[in-house]
Formats: C-alpha cells, sequence, structure tokens
C-alpha cells in the first residue's frame, strides 16, 4: 500500500511538474495577423473598420451570437469610441479605439474580462488590386502556465475568425 502510495505521489508530482513547466516553456505571447486584399479604395473600407457601430455589420462574433448585447459610448468617432458586449457565447468585454489614422490605421485595446486583455489592430494599404487590409491582434498571456497551453488554441481559432471577418468586410467593402 506505501509503495502504490509513494508511486502515485511521484506520478502526481511529474504530471504537475510537465503540466507547469511545460506550460512555461510556451510563448507567453499569442500574435495573430490575416489580411486580404480588397477590390476597393482605403477610403471605402476605412469607416467600416473604423466606426464601432458598423463593426457588427461585418463581425464574425456578431454572427456566432444575434442575441449579444452590444453598447456604445465614448467618442463619436476616431480615438475614445468604446464598444461593450454582454454575450451567453461570447462571455463580457469592451473594445476602446486607443488610435486612428484616416484609411491607414485603426488600433483598439480589448479587454475581456476574467480571460486577459489583448490590443488589435487594421492596417490599409494600397496593393495592386485594391487595398490589402491586415487585421492583427496580440495578447499577452503572462507567466501563468495553464494560460499558455491555450495560446495555440486562441491562435487557431482568432485566425480562422478573422479570415471569416474579413471575408464579410470584403463583401461589404465591394458592394458599395
Amino acid at each position: 500500500m506505501k509503495k502504490l502510495l509513494k508511486w502515485l505521489l511521484v506520478a502526481l508530482g511529474v504530471v504537475v511538474l510537465v503540466v507547469v513547466g511545460g506550460g512555461m516553456l510556451m510563448p507567453s505571447k499569442v500574435s495573430v495577423s490575416r489580411d486580404l486584399v480588397i477590390n476597393a479604395p482605403a477610403e471605402k473600407i476605412f469607416p467600416h473598420v473604423a466606426n464601432l457601430k458598423a463593426f457588427n455589420k461585418w463581425s464574425p462574433w456578431a454572427d456566432m451570437d444575434p442575441d449579444m448585447k452590444v453598447e456604445f459610448s465614448g467618442a463619436e468617432d476616431g480615438v475614445g469610441q468604446i464598444m461593450s458586449w454582454e454575450s451567453t457565447e461570447m462571455g463580457e468585454g469592451s473594445m476602446t479605439v486607443t488610435e486612428s489614422t484616416a484609411n491607414e490605421r485603426l488600433v483598439t485595446a480589448l479587454d475581456f474580462g476574467q480571460m486577459g486583455t489583448a490590443s488589435a489592430r487594421f492596417d490599409l494599404a494600397s496593393d495592386a488590386g485594391g487595398t490589402k487590409v491586415t487585421w492583427s491582434m496580440v495578447s499577452e498571456l503572462g507567466n501563468n502556465p495553464m494560460a499558455r497551453w491555450f495560446g495555440p488554441m486562441i491562435k487557431s481559432d482568432v485566425s480562422e475568425t478573422y479570415d471569416k471577418g474579413l471575408a464579410k468586410l470584403r463583401v461589404v467593402a465591394e458592394g458599395e
């Protein structure tokens, strides 16, 4: 019985060491970047990105929970716009515009409550076929080894969702 208990404690210790040690070896930051060329000038695309009230017209998250409660506060446009949401599917959070350069760049601070924070941005650049729109996000996972284990899953999910969102943005912008 003592040998079994000793073996179980050693096995438990090894599992904890692998989980914690492995987590500490994983990246402490998640970075995602997706892009798409849209056959429209930046002047037609940027208003859909820069105005948070227009965001849910092409946002992939709006489709995931049509009952999501969304509120807007802060500035009417540009820096200081805030969009807050509450959803049974997406949780609670907010997005605040922290930088806006007309027809070029929009940067937002994302707060997902207990799930953490991130920074997202849209960069628009001229391309042979129109405008290349790059949607990127960076999230610091910190020193929590358990949070670091979720990094690859977050990157995969966000990449897929960004691709869907950019495709919907293309339809909206090119349809004008």
